[in-house]
């Protein structure tokens, strides 16, 4: 398990990025390529999303579960570019930098911590509702978030 989770395709492109980095290279990817893959990454969330709601049908606790995700995507960044504004004391394109990221991060990291620490768990609708559902308004907040930083410094 170790061995496949060491040579999966993620954890190689950021072992790949730092080696650029230490190598000081001008390793860069086409834009055309990053769209393509945002993109892709948006519609496979979505889809995953809506095959599981499809699956399972709507219940109280997938329409608590998603309220609460959307609720979180709006909650989230706010205090989290404060406190790194506070207490990491960050100037405010950084920490907005930042807090822009914290939702997005976990897109990533949660499925992929779920299935390292649980292999037998199935997160299943909820998971992928919740992240097809928080996505667009995760990105909304933090567009406004980082808008209104770039109107606050010019």
């Amino acid at each position: 398990m170790i061995f496949d989770t060491l040579t999966s395709p993620i954890i190689l492109f950021f072992a790949l990025g730092m080696f650029a980095g230490f190598a000081r290279s001008d390793l860069v990817i086409p834009e055309a390529f990053a769209k393509g893959m945002a993109i892709y990454l948006m519609a496979a969330i979505g889809l995953k999303g809506g095959v599981e709601v499809s699956r399972s049908g709507i219940s109280d606790a997938l329409l608590l579960a998603g309220a609460a995700g959307v609720a979180l995507s709006f909650l989230l960044p706010l205090p989290a570019f404060a406190a790194l504004r506070g207490f990491g004391r960050l100037g405010r394109t950084d920490a907005a930098a930042v807090a822009a990221h914290y939702g997005s991060v976990s897109y990533i990291a949660v499925p992929a911590a779920i299935r390292l620490a649980l292999p037998e768990a199935d997160p299943g609708i909820y998971l992928a509702m919740s992240l097809g559902i928080t996505f667009p308004f995760n990105i909304v907040v933090n567009i406004a978030l980082i808008a209104s930083v770039a109107r606050m410094i010019g």
